[in-house]
């Protein structure tokens, strides 16, 4: 390896870095923006932009065999089909309260004054 070809990757990989850290900012920032259901959006998009990074960059997905694409892929396609299910079955499900026993006072355990 050249110094050129060392000085590329690390260029590279602190530009990966940087932007690793952008993305965390950017994330803890939208948790203290109140947007309703947009922070969720933001934050999974956040989150498949730091998971592609580390994908392409760190794990070298791009450069690597078609079966190892196509295994990433099958991966992220169950991912996704379990995420999916997972929230149809959450947004059908009937809500019903919650039985709720009524509070009731105490009596205190000994009569007298405050022990000491």
């Amino acid at each position: 390896m050249s110094e050129s070809d060392f000085a590329r990757r690390c260029r590279r990989i602190g530009m990966a870095w940087a932007a690793l850290l952008a993305l965390l900012l950017l994330s803890l920032g939208s948790a203290y923006v109140p947007l309703g259901r947009l922070n969720l959006v933001i934050g999974l998009a956040i989150a498949a932009l730091k998971s592609a990074l580390v994908l392409g960059l760190f794990m070298g997905l791009g450069r690597s065999a078609a079966l190892a694409r196509v295994a990433a892929a099958v991966a992220a396609g169950t991912l996704a089909l379990l995420l999916g299910l997972g929230s149809v079955d959450f947004a059908t499900r009937a809500t019903e309260p919650v039985a709720m026993q009524q509070p009731q006072q105490l009596r205190p355990l000994r009569q007298g004054g405050p022990s000491r």
